[in-house]
């Protein structure tokens, strides 16, 4: 438990040593650590700052998810006492005890968490670990063996596991659904998606979300509750382009080929709507009719997996299919 004494703060605390290296782990309140912490950014001081700049879009979200979805943050913030603290930790009592000086503690890890707690309205109890007498360069080696050897969990897992969680958005467990059923049933995407992390040579359930969820926002497949149908729809779809790219011949004419993957289902809802005015119907038969005329795409030629190439491959495929129709018009006049 916290106790302010003058202009000390004396608090309960663990001291941990690893490989000659010792810290101390407690918990502090937000209010406190806005007093006491400072950040050392890379664009603020060229010669020590190691930080990235903050990102107060997400800070606000942190301070949002606290306050608003009574959130939880249990990771800690990891600070390095400065040359302007002493710290003095009573073996006895397990208490550390250190004055209340601004600027006294550099952080070294946990800046958007940090700034999430001091944009919130409440006055928040977070862990900490702290070291002290570290030299400028231990902080920066500590913050980036953090930043290198501590990495993230796969987004695909995420979403894998969101519905254990009961955290799923409808569309998400639509997707979830429609990715189970084209993985698993007879689809030209059979076996070639991963559900829990990328994988060479398959679609990841991150890639394939993304894709596909302008199909469930708009077009004629958007109010469709029925994931069967769903299913059906995008199979027939798929065969279509498969169709095609065994037309193209081309090496890079793949639905394995994430930024081709995702730039055709950019163009998904315009083809569906097309095939309903033109032909009545969904049909494989008319889509390939319809989509034939992308075999003529130099796929091989599409590298890379940036926004840019993206772009250029939907507005190349978006071309072809308007060039063959409007020629189709002129020659109706």
């Amino acid at each position: 438990m916290e106790v302010t004494m003058a202009k000390n703060i004396a608090i309960s605390a663990m001291k941990c040593k690893q490989n000659n290296q010792t810290f101390y782990t407690t918990v502090l309140s937000s209010k406190d650590l806005k007093e006491i912490c400072f950040i050392s950014r890379r664009n603020e001081d060229g010669d020590k700052g190691f930080q990235r700049l903050l990102n107060k879009s997400r800070a606000k979200d942190i301070a949002k998810y606290l306050d608003e979805k009574k959130g939880v943050i249990p990771s800690s913030i990891i600070l390095s006492a400065q040359s302007n603290v002493k710290l003095t930790f009573d073996e006895d009592g397990s208490e550390l005890i250190f004055p209340r000086v601004k600027d006294s503690f550099l952080v070294i890890d946990g800046q958007h968490r940090l700034f999430g707690l001091f944009e919130s309205k409440n006055n928040y109890k977070i862990p900490v670990i702290i070291f002290n007498n570290l030299k400028s360069s231990e902080e920066v080696s500590l913050f980036i063996d953090i930043n290198t050897t501590q990495k993230g969990v796969p987004s695909a897992l995420l979403l894998d596991i969101k519905q254990l969680a009961g955290r799923e958005t409808k569309i998400e467990e639509m997707q979830r659904e429609l990715f189970d059923m084209l993985n698993d049933q007879p689809s030209p995407m059979t076996g070639l998606l991963s559900a829990s992390k990328s994988a060479v040579g398959k679609i990841s359930r991150a890639a394939f979300n993304e894709a596909t969820e302008t199909i469930f926002k708009t077009g004629p497949l958007s109010e469709q509750r029925d994931i069967r149908i769903v299913y059906k729809g995008v199979k027939n779809y798929l065969t279509a382009i498969e169709h095609v790219f065994k037309i193209s011949k081309a090496e890079g004419a793949k639905l394995t080929k994430a930024i081709i993957f995702k730039a055709v289902f950019e163009i998904f809802t315009e083809v569906l709507n097309r095939s309903l005015q033109e032909k009545g119907d969904v049909k494989v038969e008319s889509l390939k009719e319809i989509l034939e005329p992308l075999a003529v795409l130099e796929y091989d030629n599409y590298t890379g997996s940036n926004k840019a190439t993206l772009n250029r491959v939907i507005s190349d495929m978006r071309y072809e299919l308007n060039k063959y129709r409007e020629s189709l018009s002129e020659d109706m006049f």
